[in-house]
């Protein structure tokens, strides 16, 4: 017999680790930022390197509090997956919600870990280049100077500025607003001129950034052409996020279908065997049994994979087939969410030639 399947599957253990690998590595680049404060603490005014410092060390500690949420509702998870209970009961309904509530979480640890990791701190590394940190404490010396009649500044306008979320933008605006040229300037129009000048930051910062992001794409065995298309830093951010994620979770099932294969007596050289299609990015295996059977699988990067066991007798097959995905489910936690034949022939199939493996010469 020889019958392929292409399956959807959810792998919530696989994923909350990629996720969290991925949120770990922002927290490298954030120590980036204030390493390189540190470096050039003595160019900028004292009290505005502690602002900066410390609203990055909020950033990473909002990340690794989320990280920690995280893998403690995985705990939760894994422990009520282990017991027996039927959909009716309030078990299955507690069961629900945590897998509920651990995809909310995986979301909501993406978008911060996005909303921190892109522009804003490319911007904030480029002003530390440029020494751009001090505005803020001459913005509140030119209110002193208003009192003293010698600079005058709306109070109004210093605290629409001292609103702006972003630290960065902010401090930008405290320079134009304490720049005897825009005395006569609005709120609205000081703000427009903050964002032209971030601009110019961040577009000084681009060249360098994509280009740590295509690293970041290369060290994990990806092509860099996935953010040819993006047009700012924070679209190739999370284009480079979800993408490395993706691959992560693709490996970690790989290695759990290498290990419940092997289980069910399948030989696995992963030198010769497992090959990786990079036009249509997919990783091929083939696993062998000395009797001949063998198992083919391809492991796509959109939460897919295919397997297809072939040379078995009638449908023999299915005693290797229906224990390996209950493993998948029950060991690794792998569930199949959707199952799709696509061939399926009860007779002994032999057209297709694979590399077989000398039993005696040691495996992978």
């Amino acid at each position: 017999m020889s019958k392929k399947v292409t399956v959807d599957f959810e792998g919530l253990s696989i994923s909350i680790k990629a996720q969290c690998e991925v949120a770990a590595h922002s927290l490298c680049k954030i120590d980036q930022v204030l390493n390189h404060i540190h470096e050039t603490a003595d160019k900028l005014e004292t009290s505005k390197v502690k602002e900066y410092e410390q609203h990055l060390l909020v950033s990473k500690k909002l990340i690794q509090t989320k990280i920690d949420s995280f893998i403690d509702t995985l705990s939760d998870y894994k422990a009520l997956k282990k017991q027996t209970f039927s959909v009716h009961s309030g078990q299955f309904q507690q069961y629900e919600r945590i897998v509920s509530n651990l995809k909310n979480k995986g979301e909501e640890l993406t978008n911060i870990v996005n909303e921190l990791t892109g522009s804003k701190l490319a911007v904030m590394d480029q002003m530390i280049d440029e020494a751009l940190f001090n505005a803020g404490q001459q913005s509140f010396q030119a209110l002193i100077d208003k009192a003293n009649g010698v600079l005058s500044i709306d109070s109004n306008i210093l605290d629409q500025i001292n609103q702006i979320e972003d630290i960065s933008l902010r401090e930008l605006a405290y320079n134009e607003l304490i720049n005897e040229k825009n005395i006569n300037l609005s709120y609205s129009e000081i703000l427009a001129v903050a964002n032209d000048k971030y601009d110019v930051l961040l577009g000084k910062k681009t060249t360098q950034v994509i280009e740590e992001y295509k690293e970041d794409l290369r060290s994990n065995g990806l092509s860099t052409e996935i953010i040819d298309k993006a047009k700012t830093i924070d679209e190739a951010n999370v284009v480079v996020n979800a993408a490395i994620t993706d691959e992560k979770v693709r490996k970690e099932a790989l290695k759990a279908i290498i290990k419940a294969i092997k289980e069910r007596g399948f030989i696995v050289d992963t030198q010769k065997n497992l090959k990786i299609d990079k036009e249509k990015n997919i990783v091929k295996l083939i696993a062998l049994k000395a009797s001949g059977q063998k198992a083919e699988f391809e492991i796509q990067q959109s939460g897919k994979f295919m397997y297809h066991f072939d040379k078995y007798e009638g449908k023999a097959c299915q005693k290797d087939i229906t224990p390996f995905l209950e493993d998948l489910k029950n060991i690794y936690d792998i569930n199949i969410l959707h199952e799709e034949v696509s061939w399926e022939n009860p007779d002994k199939i032999s057209t297709q030639k694979y590399q077989y493996i000398n039993k005696n010469k040691g495996t992978n």
